[in-house]
């Protein structure tokens, strides 16, 4: 059976051609012999195109080396808003998205990325309630140390 690592090494050596410009790795799911999930994104975003080139490149490679079952089913695509960021490299794409991010100690914020760094980002957090019977709003930016990050989300409003 093929290993996640035998995966990532090949993605990751393809990405590097010149087509692939500013693409990386982000995930790699595993079901068995029977499904393999790939997930990249980039800079600027990943195009159908991307997807599909990767997608062909995968299908060759797998079935040259026999590295699942026949039936097998491959999906390549960008992660989606339901998967929580990884890397510093998808952050700035998401700059005025509001986001929900939980810390190692336990916190949850919700708030708007205003900035990314590789040391931090920054959260406009908007507070509302009321004070001595009388309606407050409070806007605060809230620093949050990228290593103290457990799970970051972006969220989508309609």
């Amino acid at each position: 059976m093929v290993t996640e690592g035998y995966i990532a090494s090949t993605v990751e050596e393809k990405l590097k051609e010149k087509e692939f410009d500013q693409c990386f790795l982000v995930d790699i799911e595993i079901k068995g012999d029977k499904k393999l999930a790939v997930f990249i994104d980039s800079e600027k975003g990943v195009s159908f195109g991307i997807c599909k080139k990767l997608s062909r490149f995968l299908e060759e490679w797998i079935e040259e080396g026999n590295l699942m079952a026949p039936n097998y089913m491959l999906e390549v695509s960008s992660p989606g808003v339901d998967r929580p960021l990884k890397f510093f490299k998808q952050y700035p794409k998401h700059l005025g998205r509001k986001m929900k991010v939980k810390t190692g100690d336990g916190l949850e914020i919700v708030g708007k990325l205003l900035s990314a760094d590789p040391e931090k980002i920054v959260l406009e957090v908007v507070e509302e309630g009321k004070r001595d019977k009388k309606k407050y709003r409070e806007i605060k930016n809230i620093e949050i140390n990228f290593e103290s990050i457990d799970t970051a989300l972006v969220l989508i409003s309609f």
